[in-house]
This record gives C-alpha cells, structure tokens and sequence, in this order.
C-alpha cells in the first residue's frame, strides 16, 4: 500500500520532486567534488612535502671558503639544528639561456639556477610521482616553466655561460614541493652531476652557490631555526622554511576552500527548498493526513512514509552526484596534479562517499525536524476539509481605493507580500544566497585580476615593470642604469618617468635578542609608497613601516622604537606606518625615502607612462616592441606571473557557479510559483468569475515574484559586498592581509549580473504560469 501510495506522490508532482532531486544532485556533487579537493590540497600538501624531503631551513649562499666554514662552524655550535646538507647550484640570468624556436622566454620575474638531482633532502618526483631520473645530456624543468613557456619534451636549449656553450633535450617536467609552487620566486632545473660537474669548473666563481639545508631537532619550530641562524650575521642571497613553502601554494587552498563554502550555501539552498516542499505538501494534504489518523495510522507510521519517499529522492541524488563529482573532481585536480603529489584514487573515492552520506544523513534528520506538523494534525482535519479554521482580515496596510495611481495587479501583488511575507522567507533566502553565491567570487576575481593586487605583493603601483633582477648590486650602478634607460625612453619619443625599486634583506633584532628573523625590506628612489592602513610613509632617516602582522606579533604600534640591522649596522627606528603584505607569510618592512643603501639584493624598474590613459594602452605596444630586450611586463602581464593559472582557475569557478546558479533559481522559482498556483486555485477562479483575463492574472503573479526579486537582489548584493569581504578576510589573513579592500565593479555587480538572475527569473515565472489557463471557473465550486 505504501508502494502505491508513493508512486502515486511521485508521479502526480512531478515537477516538485523533479526540482528537489536536481538540487540534491548539484548539493552532493559539489560537496562530494569539494571535500575531495579539500583533502587534496591540506593532507595532500603536507604528505608531499612530507615525502620530498623539503628541509626545515634553507638558504643560498655564495660559494666561497669563508661563507662555507661559517655556515659549518654555525651548525657545530648550534643546538637546534640535527643535520645539515649541502647543494652545488649555478646560477643562471635569461641572457645567458636561448630557448628553443617558438617559445616563450622565462619569467624575468623568476630567479633561475641549475643543479644536479638532489639525493638526500628537498626531493624531486616524475610525471608519475616516481623518483626522478634524468641522463647526461638531458635536462627537466618544473612544471610551471614547461607550462609558462609552452616547452615541450624533446625541445633542445642552449646554455651559453661563461667560458662554456651546453646543448640538452628537455626530457620532461619534474614535481618540486620545494621551489614547484607558483608564487616561489626561485626556481631551478636539473641535470645529470656529470654534466653539472663540467659546468662548474667551467664557469667563474661568483655564478656558484651553496644551497644549506637544515632540519632541526624534535621539538624545534623552522621559525626559532630561522631565528638562530639570524645569528650569523651572513649575507643569505635566498633563504626559505618549510611552513613558508606550504604557504606558498595558497592559491590551490584558497579555490578549494571557496568551493567547500560554496557547496555548503547551496547545501542550505537545498535545506530551504526542502522545508517549503515538505511544509506545502503536508498543509495540502492535511486532510488525508486526519483520514489517516482517523483510521488507526500512528504520526510515526505516516511519518515513516513521507520519510520514504524523501530518502529514495536523497539515496537517487546522492548516488548521481558522487558519481557525477569523481570525474569533476578529477578534472578540477588535473593541474595540481601536474606539480604535486596528490592522494591515491581510492582515498578520494571514500572522502567523496562519506561527504555524500553525511549529506544524505543531514537531508533525512531535517526533513524529521519539518515533519513535525503531522503530530498536530487529527481526524477533525479531515472534516473540515484540511482547514484549520483560521479567520482572516483584509490588509489595513494598504488602499486601493485611497490610491489614484496603483494598478489593481501591482495592488494584489504588493499586498499578497506584505500579508504573507513569512510564506516567502524560503524564496527570498534562496534568491539572497543566490545573489550572494554569484557575486562573492566575482568580487574576489575582481580584487585579484587588478594591478592594485601588486600592492599587496609589495610592489608600487606603475604602468610597466621590468624584469627583476637578483644581484647583489650598488644603489650607484643602478642609478647609472636607470639614467642609461631613461635617455633611450626620450630618444624613441617616449615621456616616460621611471623609478628605482630596491629589495634588500635585513634582520629585525627583538627586544630580548631571541627573536630575531631576516625579513625582506623595500624602497624606491622616489616618493611612491605602497598604502598604509594605519599612520603615514616613512620620510625620515630614522623612521620604518612593517606591517600588520609584524605589528601583531612583536607587540609594536605606530610611535613604537624598533631595532634593525641593515647591511651589518644596528639601528633603532621609529615605526611611521603599518602596512600589509602577501609575501613571506605577511613579515615585510619598507625603508625611509631619506634613507640610502649602498648595497641593494635585487632591484627592477618600473615605469609611468606622461599621458592621458586612454593613450597608455597603444603606447605601451610601441615600448615593448622597441625595447623587447628589457623584458618589460604591464600590471596585469606581472600580476599574472606571480599568481600563476590562479586567475585562470578564479574565471573558470565564476562561469561554472554562474551556470549552476541560474538552473538552480530557475528550478526553485518554478517550483514555487507552481505550488503557489496549486494552491491558489479556488481562488483564481473567483477571480476570473469576476472578470480578471488570464494575462491579468499572470501579471499579479510576476509582479509578486518581481517585488520578491527586487528586495533579494538587494539584500544580496549587500551580503555580498559586506559579509562576503569579511569572510574572504579570513582566508586571505592566513597569508598575511589583516583588511582585503574588495574592489567592487558596478557594472557587474549592481546592473549584469542583478539583470542576469532577473531574467532566469521572470524566464521560470513565465514558464510557470501556464497553469492559470487551465483553472476554470468552476473549479470555485470546490472552495
């Protein structure tokens, strides 16, 4: 009987279960796909650095008898440190590599060195997560120079070095936990120690170095390793810890972490879509509901059978959407996989599956929880005809008669969603989350893919850059070099102002001496600074900026003294200013406009072009094409080297929410129209008894939907633009930015995508209302 009775159910809403079925596949399918991700990219991560090897510590040293004694002298005395290893590498400039026909020249933002296979720490891994091997004459590169430069396996490149020209074949990409991350400025390729042997007798000493590698004793954090080797007072050209490597590969944290957030909104949309299908067919049916009573069924019998049928749509949703999520989750891992180690097939499989229980589990114990009405009904309900015996009033809230203006149609639907406003909540959060499901991630893009996210990077905003350049040099030189470039800019024709910008590396000195920790510190030759959220930039000679992590952590304000060593020499500061950065897990410093190095560790230009900016644009075409050999990148082309396939990945995830977005609105709004329909039978038909035509009818019902629509829209928007800054704060603050200033586009924001959900739902709503031609007047016989 109870078969019967549920394929009856199912068969005479179809439409109701059609939806409901819809939104727990795309609810399991991305929680399923979400959670697999998840695992990926937190246990994952920690496993394959776990497996690579990657030290505690690592630093980059020049090549020299004084620096390599120190270093082990360092390591003797120290008493954090349990091993120690050492790494030949060469380090390689862009001039000196010639790419094969075709490709893309590297990164100048990337610093690149050559070195054999490592054997005992910071491993590499093959294609198919093996040990990497390589043969003399071959050479692999990580994945994102094969990526970035479209090289291909089989591609010959040619190094010429000083005092030596070597030719090898590209025999694959390599996975490297250690330098593979995008956002890790430093990257190396590998040869066989035959041919790496060759190369370094051949070339000059200052293109050697040493990679120190350190791992420290049990009980021993990398940061208190990175504090004592402060100590030592040496000039580090490169220094990096293990829990900065895992921050570097935030990016693939972030999208995961969004996706997680995403599938647990619309896990909510389910939740609300399901309470208003239960609550509507339970008051439909409280009729049969009192003949049931009356007839012996106990609530728990008659629970138990609307439970069926909910749990069979749950078991049917959730089966389709594991099956749906694995080859989504796969293609959504296909690029991490290419430069990390990810988790057996097996293990995801099961995270997927308990992801989807646990869901079905949820959807079951809340549908109880809706299913509370029956203990109310009895068998006087069905007497009455399943009505309850409320007594209603007319609306004093508005006036038909008392306004010349209001069209009977707007009146009917403004007052419906004033009286029955509690009868909307379910559409209204659905169509607020909606909005806010949209536009949250279109914010995020919006912030990132700007050149003002450079700033975050430490970087002044400019008009174009050049390559970076990773040389211990003197701020004289630089200077020299940069009035060379200028005089060519005016003698192309080009009115451009170009600026210095200086990296140095220097040691913050605690208050109790301990603490201490190498921190990179910048400066420009002008008077350009980054933004400030709190006090002004620094001027003055005594006067430094650090940021908001630096603030937190040492317990330092703007007025507070602070003490650094620059270039070997302790000096006190006044702090003027906190700022925030992205890099090196948010520690950062930025030196005083009046104070002047003379030793600087890396350096770039950057550069304004003097006209109006509609003209930027074309002129920054003729600046490239003439001076290709500076390597000169714009905002967006720099900010894309930085973050890497993120942007990428950032459009991919908005155009895939979009598209599931609009079905699920189209769905749940259909849906709801229909019930309201369903409901409003009788009194449709009083209505066309008294002469409404079917189109005026239909108008009520759009214009209800239509006043729904704008007051949503707006809610989510604001949602959007509030909450959802805050709760992207709180991803963006692991990595070092306490405010992240979303960058908001009207146009997208308050006018397309507003538009875009509006016409999906006038698009269901007409669709929907086909029902009105239907009713006929006798149908008010029934009332």
């Amino acid at each position: 009987m109870f078969l019967k009775i549920l394929k009856k159910d199912l068969w005479r809403k179809k439409v109701m279960n059609t939806v409901l079925l819809v939104l727990i596949i795309l609810a399991s399918t991305l929680v399923a796909s979400s959670s697999s991700l998840m695992y990926s990219t937190s246990s994952a991560l920690t496993s394959f650095i776990s497996k690579s090897r990657v030290a505690d510590l690592n630093i980059t040293l020049a090549d020299t008898p004084e620096f390599n004694g120190a270093v082990q002298d360092w390591v003797k005395n120290e008493q954090k440190v349990e091993t120690s290893y050492t790494e030949k590498q060469i380090s390689l400039s862009l001039e000196q590599i010639k790419m094969p026909e075709g490709r893309t020249s590297f990164s100048g933002n990337t610093s690149l060195v050559l070195a054999a296979i490592p054997e005992q720490v910071n491993l590499i891994f093959g294609e198919d997560n093996e040990p990497y091997t390589i043969q003399q004459g071959e050479i692999g590169l990580p994945t994102n120079l094969m990526l970035t430069s479209g090289i291909e396996s089989g591609d010959r490149i040619s190094f010429q070095l000083e005092g030596i020209t070597k030719n090898f074949t590209v025999s694959g990409y390599f996975k490297d936990a250690f330098m593979g991350s995008n956002l890790l400025g430093l990257k190396r390729m590998v040869i066989s120690a035959e041919d790496f042997t060759e190369i370094e007798q051949a070339v000059p000493e200052n293109s050697r170095v040493n990679l120190w590698s350190f791992n420290a004793v049990p009980g021993i954090a990398a940061t208190e390793l990175s504090g004592a080797f402060a100590g030592a007072d040496l000039p580090i050209n490169f220094e990096v810890d293990k829990s900065l490597v895992a921050m570097s590969y935030m990016t693939d944290r972030i999208i995961s972490a969004m996706m997680f957030a995403i599938s647990l909104f619309l896990i909510f949309i389910a939740f609300l879509t399901l309470r208003f299908t239960i609550v509507s067919t339970l008051q439909d049916e409280y009729k049969e509901i009192g003949v049931m009573k009356a007839i012996g069924f106990r609530n728990q019998a008659i629970k138990q059978l609307y439970l069926t049928k909910y749990m069979g749509l749950s078991l049917l949703g959730g089966i389709i959407g594991l099956g749906i999520s694995l080859p989504l989750t796969e293609l959504m891992s296909r690029k991490t996989s290419q430069y990390m180690i990810l988790p057996g097939g097996i293990i995801s499989i099961i995270i997927s599956a308990c992801s989807t229980v646990a869901i079905i589990g949820f959807i079951l114990l809340f549908c109880l929880l809706c299913m509370r009405k029956i203990n109310k009904a009895s068998a006087i309900d069905a007497i009455r005809q399943g009505q309850t015996g409320e007594r209603f009033k007319a609306s004093r809230r508005i006036h038909l008669h008392k306004s010349r203006f209001l069209h009977t149609a707007f009146f009917l639907a403004l007052s419906d969603v004033l009286n029955r406003l509690k009868s909307y909540t379910s559409l209204i959060l659905t169509l607020v989350l909606s909005t806010a499901i949209i536009l949250i991630p279109v914010n995020l893009t919006n912030t990132i893919v700007t050149p003002k996210f450079l700033e975050y990077f430490g970087t002044v905003g400019a008009d174009f850059y050049t390559k970076t350049e990773m040389v211990e040099k003197s701020v004289d030189e630089i200077q020299k070099e940069k009035a060379a470039i200028s005089k060519k800019f005016r003698e192309n024709g080009f009115e451009v102002t170009l600026t210095a910008n200086y990296a140095l590396m220097i040691k913050y000195i605690a208050d109790d001496g301990q603490d201490n920790r190498r921190i990179n510190a910048q400066k420009n030759d002008q008077d350009e600074s980054i933004p400030y959220l709190e006090g002004t930039a620094p001027i003055l000679k005594n006067e430094i900026a650090i940021t908001t992590i630096m603030s937190e952590k040492y317990g330092k304000k703007v007025g507070d003294n602070i003490q650094f060593e620059i270039n070997g020499e302790r000096s006190n500061f006044i702090i003027s200013g906190l700022f925030q950065s992205i890099s090196n897990e948010g520690y950062g410093v930025w030196i005083a406009r009046d104070y002047n190095p003379q030793i600087v560790a890396a350096y770039l230009f950057s550069g304004n072009i003097n006209a109006p900016e509609e003209q930027k644009a074309e002129i920054m075409k003729g600046i490239q094409s003439q001076f290709s050999g500076l390597n000169l990148k714009t905002g967006m082309e720099m900010l894309g080297e930085i973050t890497g396939g993120f942007m990428g990945q950032l459009r991919s995830i908005n155009a895939l929410l979009t598209a599931i977005i609009c079905i699920i609105t189209f769905f749940i709004t259909s849906l709801f129209v229909r019930l309201l329909i369903t409901k409003e039978v009788h009194g449709i038909a009083v209505m066309k008894s008294i002469g409404f035509t079917n189109s005026a009818i239909r108008l009520w019902q759009v214009l209800r939907i239509l006043i729904i629509m704008a007051v949503s829209l707006i809610l989510g928007v604001i949602v959007a633009n509030t909450l959802g800054g805050r709760l992207l704060g709180l991803i963006f603050r692991i990595f070092g930015l306490t405010k992240l200033d979303l960058t908001i586009v009207p146009l997208q924001v308050y006018l397309f995508y507003p538009l875009l959900i509006l016409a999906v739902v006038m698009l269901a709503v007409y669709t929907s209302c086909g029902q009105i031609k239907r009713v006929q007047i006798w149908n008010m016989n029934k009332e």
